[in-house]
C-alpha cells in the first residue's frame, strides 16, 4: 500500500471510530514489522501525522489519538482535538455540526462552544497562539 493510501486509512479510522488504528490493523494495510514502521516514520516525517516516541500514533491533525483537554462531540461520535484550533477543524473537516468541550485557560471554567454550519456559536472570547506558525513544528505536540 502506497503511503497516501495508508494516510488516508489512518485519517478515516479516525474519523469513523474517534481512536487511532490498532498496530494490528497498520500491518495488514502496510505490512509487518520494519514495513509498517517504516511507512509511519515516512509520514511523520512528511508532517501527514505525529508518532509519539514508541512509533505509536499521536496524531493526525486535526484529530489525537490520545486524550486531551479538547473533546468534539457531534453526530456519529466523538474526537479528541490537540487544542482549541484543531476542536474547530475536527466539525469543518466531517462536515457535521458539533458541541466542543474544553476549558477556558486562564480560568478552567467550562467553554460553551457549538459548531452550527459554518458558524461558531457561544461565549465571545478569543485564541491566542503564543507561538508563531513557522515554529509549530519546532514541537507540534507542545504547540
Amino acid at each position: 500500500m502506497d503511503d497516501a493510501t495508508l494516510r488516508h486509512r489512518i485519517y478515516r479510522t479516525l474519523a469513523d471510530t474517534g481512536a487511532a488504528p490498532t498496530r494490528a490493523d497498520l500491518e495488514a494495510w502496510a505490512g509487518v514489522g520494519d514495513a509498517a514502521g517504516a511507512a509511519l516514520q515516512r509520514l511523520h516525517d512528511a508532517h501527514a501525522i505525529v508518532l509519539d516516541d514508541s512509533g505509536a500514533i499521536r496524531m493526525a491533525l486535526p484529530f489525537s489519538a490520545v486524550p486531551t483537554g479538547y473533546r468534539v462531540a457531534g453526530a456519529g461520535g466523538r474526537w479528541w482535538a490537540n487544542c482549541a484550533w484543531d476542536s474547530l477543524a475536527i466539525p469543518a473537516a466531517l462536515s457535521i455540526d458539533a458541541r466542543i468541550e474544553a476549558a477556558w485557560w486562564d480560568t478552567g471554567e467550562p467553554v460553551d462552544l457549538t459548531v452550527n454550519g459554518d458558524r461558531v456559536l457561544g461565549e465571545s472570547g478569543f485564541v491566542h497562539f503564543l507561538i508563531p506558525a513557522k515554529h509549530w513544528w519546532d514541537d507540534i505536540v507542545e504547540t
